[in-house]
């Protein structure tokens, strides 16, 4: 759909890239080709690469304006330790619904986020959706690890028993503070997220690779 530069996102895509070159520009690509009925936005936060990273964003932010919102950094925030990308990032979520896809991931389905939306609406029980992934090391599919993934409801006791969750397949009620809190403390800060969201609502897989 065409989108102005005012819009409100109904999605808002959380994109965190640092030294991605070999991937970001298949991971913007997914993106840009996402077919949806509402306004979305991308939200690329490059954290100081020393690549061609933040060039290949500037690039694809000159050529979709509307879609990719991207955050230049000068000093890296990651390294800090101290919930400062965490903090940056919760104050650009403006949609109703979040996904999340990092820089060495990308989509395959352009209708992934209007999937997703449509599964969250008519299923207001659900704090997340999710789905089935693949894996590939340099192209080549490997073994999956979320290969025990089937569709129906998962609970936050599935999450901390075994890898359950693909990070690049998660769309989730934007509950602000919430879910936004830093806490640097955890290692796997995308597992501490799941499990604030499965206090809120269940968390469901869909059967699509997208």
């Amino acid at each position: 759909m065409q989108q102005q530069n005012n819009y409100m996102p109904l999605v808002t895509i959380r994109c965190i890239t640092y030294n991605h070159e070999p991937y970001i520009r298949q991971c913007l690509e997914g993106f840009v080709m996402q077919k949806t009925t509402f306004p979305f936005e991308a939200v690329v936060h490059d954290d100081a690469s020393t690549d061609s990273t933040a060039a290949i964003i500037r690039e694809y932010a000159e050529k979709y304006p509307d879609i990719i919102k991207p955050i230049y950094e000068t000093e890296n925030q990651y390294s800090k330790h101290n919930g400062s990308l965490t903090k940056i990032m919760n104050a650009h979520m403006r949609g109703k619904y979040i996904a999340i896809c990092e820089g060495d991931d990308y989509w395959t389905d352009p209708l992934k986020l209007q999937k997703q939306v449509d599964f969250l609406e008519s299923h207001p029980e659900c704090s997340m959706c999710f789905h089935r992934s693949h894996e590939l090391l340099e192209d080549v599919k490997v073994p999956l690890v979320f290969s025990h993934l089937r569709e129906g409801y998962y609970t936050g006791e599935d999450v901390l028993e075994t890898w359950t969750v693909p990070t690049a397949s998660v769309m989730y009620r934007n509950y602000g503070a919430y879910v936004g809190q830093c806490c640097p403390g955890v290692m796997w800060r995308d597992i501490f997220l799941f499990l604030l969201l499965a206090e809120k609502g269940c968390l469901y897989c869909m059967p699509d690779v997208m």
